[in-house]
């Protein structure tokens, strides 16, 4: 667990140098203009992490803080509508499903392309949670994607929502608190 902990903290930090190296050198040109959009972008990314947060699912938070170092060719970004939850008896669950369906567009997704994944957690309705994963691709790899979904095993405490979309595939969970 310690040698985890320490690679997320060097992965975080190294990350949190990058930004500020962009907006130092943006000071540095005299282009404050960027160095303030930059910084506004630094707040928003750590506003949605300190919600994300709130939701008290620890593992979840580490799968997505790790998202894009696991996935060589996929990228997440996330938005979470929702503050201060209780969702920790959900937290495995939402790990291993996740974890799962990625796998799965491991398999099926082009290795040599760079995807934007989007990660939504919104409440649903005052006793649920939706947390749906959007992936653009092209149509016959959300159509192999959507086949192999329904293999998957499933929990009985989360209902599972596949839908193809107009540029490719949304993945997600609904689970009640």
């Amino acid at each position: 667990m310690g040698e985890r902990v320490v690679q997320i903290l060097q992965h975080y930090r190294h990350d949190l140098m990058n930004h500020l190296q962009i907006v130092q050198g943006y000071v540095g040109m005299r282009n404050i203009e960027k160095a303030e959009k930059k910084l506004g972008e630094i707040v928003d990314y750590y506003n949605e992490e300190r919600k994300l947060m709130s939701l008290n699912m620890p593992e979840f938070m580490i799968w997505i803080i790790q998202f894009n170092v696991r996935y060589e060719n996929l990228r997440l970004t996330y938005k979470v509508h929702s503050e201060y939850k209780n969702l920790h008896v959900s937290d495995s669950i939402l790990v291993k499903q996740f974890q799962d369906f990625m796998e799965r567009c491991v398999d099926i997704l082009n290795p040599e392309e760079l995807y934007e994944v989007t990660l939504v957690i919104e409440e649903s309705s005052d006793t649920s949670m939706k947390i749906m994963l959007s992936i653009p691709c092209k149509t016959d790899e959300a159509e192999q994607l959507m086949e192999s979904i329904k293999k998957m095993q499933r929990d009985g405490a989360a209902e599972i929502v596949i839908a193809k979309t107009m540029v490719g595939l949304c993945f997600g969970l609904i689970i009640s608190q």
